[in-house]
């Protein structure tokens, strides 16, 4: 009698979360009295993961989903509020995928990244990359937007509410039907893998577009290089071109030089907001920020390490010239253009106790502002049972609102007990002090379990 040995595995992940803080609140409010409303959440999350469903074949699937409920927010208040769900659950990803001989498929609910944005749909893409070196990728689908079908609004496109729905009941003048209407996006790619000796170069020309009732709410063009071999020199370069506005939107370029004990990196930085097309802040403010980093790191022998970093940043003013803010920025006398700064810190390991700390400070557009963070963190015993803490200290005086100035003070502690080789408890308290929430406590109760089947 013979029998059909099976390949399949399973993979359980699940995380219980019970929060207790408070938010402030900015209406009926001042500076000099706070109002904060309490949040008492428990959250669950739970992953399912399967892998060589299929004897000999790379078919597996992978999901995420997020169950949550605030017991500080009753429904009737948080339907009076934009954007916040007293309950609900959010399914983060949910996908079946298939791999093998250069072809690579995801159905379902996928997260992805490129050089532009970080999105989510529900659809299809598909990748290939032929022996040679050379492939394609396509992809499209429905944009997950806040309010669909168990979704969130983290990854749409940013600058407008999640839903009208209760300005649409209330006949509110100007309120947006389309807010919650389906948005189909399609997108693809051309790819080069370098051969031989170019084995670490790859690049990558690509194209995204997105409608809104007929109508494109986004539309992007990018390109990407890579380069790298391990140990040495490595590089990377990407674009993202805006063609609706037909301007540069992001670019990032790094050279990076890894040796024994010293690392020495560069990097140039173009950063702007992705917007919906229906934005209000394309009327406000929509102007980029360039941004230039240089940064060592040393990693002698020994349990210390060290990394330093200067900083330097543009700030553009495009901003709408009726607005206050435009005519603060623009005023001869008024602040610069530019920022200026850098941050340096040390890392210290030894057997179970770690230990690290940074300091950074940056000086111009926007006033001054003063970081300095300190972790530590011990393991006792077998490793079972972990406990880490965290001071943070900042002064910062924002040179547009007279209000953001002043000193914060934040405490964390962090003990972790792991029960079992699944499953692990950790409590995290936190305490935060300010002018503006005064004592500003939160605590975090987690439960982690991880199973291989």
């Amino acid at each position: 009698m013979s029998t059909t040995a099976s390949a399949s595995a399973f993979q359980l992940e699940a995380r219980t979360e019970a929060q207790v803080y408070q938010i402030r609140a900015w209406r009926d409010s001042s500076a000099g009295e706070p109002v904060l409303l309490p949040r008492r959440r428990i959250v669950q999350y739970l992953g399912i993961n399967g892998y060589e469903l299929i004897t000999g074949q790379d078919v597996g699937f992978e999901s995420s989903l997020r169950v949550f409920a605030d017991f500080g927010l009753p429904r009737g208040e948080a339907a009076r509020i934009d954007g916040v769900r007293s309950e609900d659950a959010d399914l983060l990803h949910a996908f079946v995928r298939y791999g093998g001989n250069g072809l690579e498929g995801r159905l379902g609910r996928q997260v992805y990244v490129d050089v532009g944005d970080i999105l989510a749909f529900d659809g299809l893409r598909v990748r290939y990359m032929s022996p040679l070196g050379i492939g394609a990728e396509v992809y499209g689908g429905l944009w997950v937007k806040g309010g669909g079908f168990l979704s969130s609004s983290v990854y749409q496109p940013d600058g407008t509410r999640e839903s009208d729905s209760r300005r649409l009941e209330e006949g509110v003048a100007g309120a947006d039907p389309t807010l919650t209407a389906l948005e189909p996006m399609y997108g693809g790619k051309l790819l080069l893998e370098g051969p031989g000796s170019l084995s670490g170069l790859s690049a990558a020309l690509g194209y995204r577009r997105a409608l809104v009732e007929g109508q494109t709410d986004l539309e992007r063009a990018t390109a990407e290089v890579r380069y790298g071999q391990g140990p040495g020199v490595s590089a990377l370069a990407g674009v993202d071109f805006d063609l609706l506005r037909m301007g540069l939107a992001q670019a990032r370029a790094q050279v990076r030089w890894d040796g024994e004990r010293l690392a020495v990196s560069g990097e140039a930085l173009r950063v702007s907001p992705v917007f919906s097309a229906d934005s209000i802040w394309y009327w406000f403010a929509f102007a980029p920020r360039d941004e230039a980093r240089v940064r060592v790191d040393y990693f002698p022998r020994g349990p210390l390490r060290y990394y330093v970093q200067g900083v330097g940043s543009l700030y553009h003013t495009a901003l709408n010239s009726e607005s206050d803010v435009a005519k603060r920025a623009e005023d001869p006398g008024g602040p610069p253009s530019y920022t200026a700064g850098g941050s340096a810190g040390a890392a210290f390991q030894r057997g179970r106790l770690r230990s690290a700390l940074d300091v950074s400070y940056r000086r111009g557009f926007g006033g001054s502002q003063f970081w300095a963070d300190l972790t530590a963190g011990y393991g006792f015993g077998d490793g079972r049972f972990t406990l880490d803490g965290r001071l943070s200290v900042a002064s910062i005086d924002d040179g547009f609102n007279p209000l953001l100035a002043g000193n914060f003070l934040g405490a964390q502690v962090w003990a972790s007990h792991m029960l079992t080789r699944a499953a692990r408890v950790s409590l995290v308290l936190e305490q935060n002090v300010n002018a503006y929430t005064r004592w500003d406590s939160k605590v975090f109760f987690l439960f982690d379990l991880k199973a291989s089947l």
